[in-house]
């Protein structure tokens, strides 16, 4: 198994790519939290692990979290975004 990391903003369709959004803007969501996300992965049967008080690199004044979550080897972080 190994090991994706998933921020908020890779799914925030109000930020741009440069700013760090993964998928395309139609499958964003507007101001993802990461409770949200927890929530939804648990229902996806993935077993997350909340980081709070990190901030992504390209926001680094922006306390954001993100999410740890172990998937098989083989998917790709796009695939599970």
């Amino acid at each position: 198994m190994k090991e994706i990391v998933i921020w908020p903003v890779y799914i925030d369709r109000e930020r741009s790519r440069r700013e760090g959004r993964q998928v395309p803007e139609d499958l964003g969501v507007k101001n993802p939290k990461l409770e949200k996300i927890y929530r939804t992965l648990k229902k996806m049967g993935y077993s997350p692990e909340i980081v709070r008080d990190k901030c992504h690199p390209r926001r680094h004044w922006e306390p954001s979290g993100y999410i740890k979550v172990k998937v098989e080897e083989g998917t790709s972080k796009l695939q599970l975004l």
